[in-house]
């Protein structure tokens, strides 16, 4: 499976990743995204899937490493 990638340059702090997909993301206490986990459960693929497509600010995408 890929990874994900949080981009903490782009992140707004919006806080929609973490509405959306609780298990998978958080805001740091510098506001910005973090993972909770860097191994996501397929249960919570669509999800991420979702928080990734709402990003405002497109930080967060799946990479193939």
């Amino acid at each position: 499976m890929p990874s994900l990638n949080p981009d903490t340059n782009a992140c707004i702090g919006a806080g929609i990743c973490t509405n959306t997909a609780p298990t998978v993301f958080d805001l740091g206490a510098d506001g910005l995204v973090r993972l909770r986990t860097t191994d996501v459960d397929t249960n919570d693929v669509p999800d991420t899937d979702a928080a990734i497509a709402m990003c405002p600010a497109q930080a967060l995408s799946w990479s193939r490493s």
